[in-house]
């Protein structure tokens, strides 16, 4: 079973690829390094709640489709 944060990344990387987005496009919409994005995206790092908030903004999606998404990715894990 996947655990909880291991969600995050995945569900990061989708939404930011539909968008037709690069990561060094969402870094500069979020101002953070590129790197960042990257480190999210393969959950080496986690957002606080203040960078996920930023995040659904520069994605331009409401916070709860995150959460949903990610909550139906850990259902289709278990």
């Amino acid at each position: 079973m996947k655990k909880k944060s291991d969600a995050f990344g995945p569900v990061l990387r989708r939404i930011r690829l539909e968008k037709h987005l690069t990561q060094e496009e969402l870094s500069e919409r979020l101002g953070v390094a590129a790197p960042y994005v990257s480190m999210l995206e393969s959950g080496h790092k986690y957002p606080n709640l203040e960078m996920f908030f930023r995040i659904a903004e520069a994605l331009d999606v409401r916070p709860a489709c995150i959460m949903e998404d990610m909550e139906e990715r850990i259902r289709r894990s278990i």
